[in-house]
């Protein structure tokens, strides 16, 4: 069985304007994300992204289909603890998930309302704040941090709470390139020693490249999902308004000029295949 399925999902935002138009922000949706799995969700915004991020971990019920984490439904509010507990959300904006004026303290939280013993508290902390490497900063104070340091710390207190499963709903995205290479590095990180099931919803698809399924989402409704494949459809990710990497749109372009390449991902792959 796999660890989160979807299944027919169908959720409506309730306010007049969707009432209107009668338009579900996620519309028939069914996935699975199989556990230790990294996962890429992209989309233009609006597309659904971050509603599927709160639909995962039971912030949201569906008004339609089924949603289980680890065989438990997402609608079982007698079990709403328990799923939470699996599933960690690390939202946009870090400095909206700080809660303690000191880091250690922050990541703290979490734990400690889990009504846990204060050496169990402490061994967590020390242990996520080692993960996202910020153990020399544990004493000091989140403000005075980067933005992407500031992400680490927010990682950190999910990490504290030990779930089966991330989600990064758009976590990298109002950090500058160098940042975004530092969080997700840190993810793949946790997924390759923790054996961490990872759900990266972004509109990178730099980003996606390191997925092993890839979902694109438009109009609350799976547009297209698979591998690292689903990244050099150029024509059908354009007319939804994504971008495909560098590297397949260059490509594309020497192949309308005459050129034979073949398929093609990376601006690696690309030097790679121009210079033989």
């Amino acid at each position: 069985m796999s660890f989160i399925e979807f299944s027919n999902v169908v959720f409506y935002y309730n306010n007049d304007e969707e009432a209107q138009n009668n338009r579900p922000a996620i519309d028939g949706v069914s996935f699975c994300v199989e556990k230790g799995e990294v996962v890429a969700v992209i989309g233009h915004n609006g597309s659904g992204k971050s509603t599927l991020a709160k639909l995962c971990n039971g912030l949201l019920e569906p008004d339609e289909g089924e949603i289980l984490v680890d065989g438990i439904s997402t609608k079982d509010k007698k079990r709403i603890f328990d799923i939470r507990s699996k599933v960690g959300i690390v939202f946009q904006n870090p400095d909206n998930q700080m809660v303690a004026t000191i880091i250690e303290d922050d990541v703290a939280f979490g734990p400690e309302n889990l009504g846990l013993k204060s050496e169990e508290i402490r061994q967590r902390v020390d242990w996520a704040l080692k993960s996202v490497g910020m153990s020399e900063h544990a004493k000091g104070t989140p403000f005075k941090l980067s933005g992407g340091q500031k992400q680490r710390i927010a990682i950190a207190g999910v990490l504290a709470l030990k779930p089966q499963v991330m989600i990064l709903d758009e976590s990298t995205a109002m950090l500058d390139p160098l940042s975004r290479k530092e969080i997700m590095d840190v993810a793949m990180k946790l997924v390759r020693e923790e054996n961490m099931t990872l759900i990266n919803i972004t509109h990178f698809v730099d980003e996606a490249m390191e997925a092993d399924k890839i979902i694109v989402l438009n109009d609350g409704k799976i547009f297209m999902q698979g591998g690292k494949e689903v990244l050099t459809k150029y024509a059908e990710l354009a007319s939804i308004g994504l971008e495909a990497p560098l590297a397949v749109r260059v490509k594309n372009k020497l192949n309308e000029q005459g050129y034979d390449l073949p398929t093609v991902l990376t601006d690696e792959e690309l030097v790679d295949c121009l210079c033989r």
